[in-house]
């Protein structure tokens, strides 16, 4: 019966001889991490960041396939956005007509820039007032010579069409468009790629097949990305030239995605530099030898270095997601250290001579289990995140999985092995005692259970009313900190120029046929060959649906400027007495706009080839509060039971809409799997302990900390974003090393025959201690993420600092006065 067991032992035993071995040979270890960091750090140089749009969207969001071909059908390449307004005077003058002219024609000179759209583009139709007649032969501009700045500037702030699209509402800022070149064999290896996932869902192509089209499509991209950042570095030297005479403002998801990369690889530069620095003098400290900061230090050094060479070769990028794991294997790996510099202290302290390698054996040995199952409950922690449909949040899953498994093997030979090189030393006594407070805490825990109880339940039911008022962080804007030039422009663009994130709502019609022409149309006949037939597939009714529409659009304050075929459909009642075009007039007009004017304001709202019309808007992030899936609902609602329209013919899309999804699918994930977590890290404490009562025990004050700090997001109104919606996944898988180490030893002391209430003592002044040091040095570490420009990392960071705070508490006088009253009883009965 008892062989399985027997069996389990005889494995342990045989394998902690060979570990015994090893230690005996410590240079012959530290030659091979020697050699395994010279791998790592010539594979490092090769180490990617990535910021592009598969970072920001979930994998296999249908969402994400049809806003795609959406883009494609109507032509939506990548543009810049800078904003131009002039520090004194007023912007419809001369000087500044010239200034943005000069601005414009440098801008095309630079390679990447395949055109510049500005306010001197923009037809003037009522400065003075022209007929149709006139406008076929050309129209007028702001370059014009004989323009009446006075006029145009009326006419444009209050264009349906350029008001807050080209020019603010009070006339003060104009928005300048570049259009950069887009990369066709990016677009051609993406449709390849996501073809060939789909086959292989399907089980009709192999891995290899689609690992090759995803190395290429990574290639590729990673070459366009290196060329777009280039451009928006010309862009931006350019401007620095024009700060002089007007505020400028760069904007744009390309300048957002370049921006990321260089935020990345500062996060990563400074976590990795400051939390060396900032970690070394609480390590002093608490333990009075420089030793005991280098070896931390030393074995951190190792684990990052050959983790990020595996990453790198395994061709894994960073991403601002991912850019705190640096600090985050920081302090995993510096917590094992504490623990093991603790216990050393502990067995040299006692009066038995033990030889160096046969202490730090002891060492090693004692804390194998613990160690083992804090990694693997802050991996299961970890693990959760893969199972989100979000790349970047799946990558950083595996790659804390990856960090925690190199953090516990290098702590298990390096760390070892310099400890057995070192001499004994260790005659210093401060902190002999446990700290002040935690012996406050056991008093409190053994002495008054009852009130430690009491206020535990209390917290955990204000904690669950502050959770019902969670909200997603949907506001892009917010992701950047204040004083970024990121955040700056977003916030100039979307206060002054009508919004910042797109939502696009898709109407389909019948698709394009020609018709035969009739003879009606002679009275608006020209000589000019018919270059434009689809016309005819435009008609008022589609125009009035369309109109309707963004109508409804225009009250919501959640949204900005809308555009479509409604703003020039408005501009042309111009011509007919402000009244509703006829479809002979529809037509007609439209034959008569010039074809830069149809390029660029028909075809992007227009496909007459797939029978499609588009209405696209931007949503307010700078204003007040607001819940898009409402704001979609209303739209949807509106269409179908206000004009009528079947619900297969209505999408709305878009950036916001794709973000928005994004969000709810990670919240979904992290839900269905927060049971996972649970169950599986309640598991590894039973097996640990060997206690189902233990382990119920251990869990419960982790879980309160989690709610708590998820009450406190609540109450506070901080949303869950990409970063925060797994602090409490993060929260139990990192809080509850705090419990296993805390049990195991409560278990030892027990057997050693104490009672349940000197066993509390007597674990709050050993392992305590050490619990008090850990906590104190991952507070410390989750401190640097304040350092971040990433706004979801900075709150990440202070949040899971709070948390472990929190944790701590708890299991400092939750999980004690939870020993107390169970066992307590057990102890009066003699078991």
């Amino acid at each position: 019966m008892n062989l399985p067991a027997t069996r389990t032992r005889g494995l342990i035993q045989r394998v902690g001889l060979q570990y015994r071995r090893c230690m005996e040979q410590p240079l012959l270890i530290l030659g091979i991490l020697a050699a395994l960091c010279l791998a790592a750090a010539y594979e490092a140089r090769n180490f990617r960041f990535d910021a592009s749009a598969d970072t920001l969207v979930a994998q296999g969001d249908p969402q994400l396939a049809y806003y795609s071909r959406v883009s494609d059908t109507f032509g939506q390449a990548p543009f810049l956005v800078l904003t131009y307004r002039p520090t004194a005077g007023s912007l419809f003058t001369e000087t500044h007509v010239r200034q943005i002219e000069a601005l414009s024609r440098e801008l095309l000179a630079i390679d990447a820039v395949t055109g510049v759209t500005t306010l001197l583009d923009a037809p003037l139709l009522q400065s003075p007032p022209v007929s149709l007649r006139e406008l076929a032969g050309g129209y007028r501009t702001l370059r014009s010579p004989d323009v009446d700045f006075t006029l145009a500037a009326q006419e444009l702030t209050q264009s349906p069409v350029f008001r807050e699209l080209l020019v603010s509402a009070d006339g003060n800022s104009t928005a300048i468009r570049i259009d950069l070149a887009t990369d066709t064999e990016v677009a051609g290896a993406r449709r390849h790629r996501d073809e060939l996932l789909a086959a292989a869902a399907r089980g009709e192509v192999s891995d290899q097949a689609v690992s090759r089209a995803r190395s290429e499509y990574r290639r590729l991209s990673d070459r366009a990305a290196a060329r777009e950042a280039e451009a928006i570095a010309a862009v931006r030297a350019l401007r620095d030239n024009y700060t002089g005479e007007a505020e400028l403002f760069l904007g744009g998801v390309p300048m957002v995605r370049a921006d990321m990369v260089e935020f990345v690889k500062a996060d990563m530069a400074a976590f990795g530099i400051v939390i060396v620095l900032l970690l070394s003098l609480p390590l002093y400290l608490f333990f009075r030898r420089l030793r005991w900061v280098l070896i931390p230090l030393g074995t951190t050094a190792v684990t990052l270095l050959i983790t990020v060479g595996m990453l790198s070769a395994i061709g894994q990028p960073a991403t601002a997601v991912s850019s705190s794991f640096v600090a985050l294997l920081a302090i995993i790996t510096i917590s094992f250290s504490v623990h093991l510099i603790t216990r050393y202290r502990e067995l040299y302290a006692q009066p038995a001579e033990i030889p160096q390698c046969d202490l730090a054996y002891a060492t090693m040995r004692s804390k194998l289990a613990p160690c083992l199952y804090t990694a693997l409950t802050t991996a299961v922690a970890f693990f959760s995140l893969t199972t989100s449909d979000i790349i970047p949040v799946i990558d950083f899953g595996w790659m804390m999985c990856l960090g925690i498994a190199v953090s516990l093997i290098v702590t298990y030979s390096f760390f070892a092995s310099i400890l057995v090189l070192l001499p004994k030393n260790e005659s210093c006594a401060s902190i002999a005692r446990a700290p002040a407070i935690t012996r406050w805490f056991a008093r409190m825990a053994t002495r008054r259970p009852n009130r430690v109880l009491g206020l535990s339940a209390l917290a955990a039911v204000l904690a669950m009313a502050g959770m019902s008022q969670l909200a997603l962080g949907n506001r892009v804007v917010e992701y950047f900190r204040g004083d970024t030039e990121i955040r700056q422009g977003l916030d100039f663009i979307d206060r002054e120029l009508g919004g910042t994130v797109p939502l696009d709502v898709v109407l389909q019609f019948d698709a394009y046929t020609p018709p035969a022409v009739s003879d009606e149309f002679d009275d608006f006949a020209t000589d000019t060959p018919d270059t434009f037939p689809e016309r005819f597939w435009f008609t008022p009714e589609k125009l009035a649906v369309i109109d309707r529409l963004q109508t409804f659009m225009e009250t919501e304050p959640a949204l900005g400027k809308s555009v479509s075929l409604a703003n020039l459909e408005r501009v042309a009642r111009g011509f007919v007495d402000d009244r509703p075009l006829s479809y002979l007039e529809l037509t007609a007009i439209l034959g008569l706009v010039p074809e830069a004017v149809r390029t660029s304001l028909i075809d992007p709202y227009a496909s007459p080839a797939t029978g499609e019309m588009r209405i696209s808007s931007r949503v307010h992030e700078t204003g007040p509060a607001y819940d898009l899936d409402a704001v979609i609902h209303a739209i949807e609602q509106y269409a179908y039971n206000e004009l009528q329209l079947d619900p297969e013919t209505v999408r709305v899309t878009g950036i916001a809409v794709l973000f928005n999804d994004m969000l709810e699918q990670l919240l979904r994930s992290q839900l269905s799997t927060l049971g996972f977590v649970l169950l599986a890290t309640y598991i590894m404490f039973a097996l640990l302990l060997r206690s189902w009562t233990l382990a119920a025990v251990g869990l419960l004050p982790n879980v309160v900390a989690a709610l708590a700090i998820l009450g406190f997001m609540g109450y506070a109104g901080i949303p869950l974003d990409l970063m925060t919606i797994a602090v409490a996944a993060v929260v139990i898988g990192i809080g509850v090393d705090d419990a296993i180490h805390y049990l195991h030893r409560f278990r030892g002391e027990r057997e050693l025959g104490m009672s349940t209430r000197e066993a509390v003592v007597a674990t709050h002044g050993s392992i305590g201690k050490a619990l008090y040091f850990t906590s104190l040095i991952v507070i410390t570490g989750f401190s640097v993420l304040l350092l971040s420009r990433f706004v979801p990392t900075i709150f990440f960071g202070w949040l899971t600092a709070l948390a472990m705070l929190l944790a701590l508490t708890a299991n400092l006088t939750l999980l004690p006065a939870l020993l107390v009253k169970i066992y307590s009883a057990r102890d009066h009965g003699g078991g």
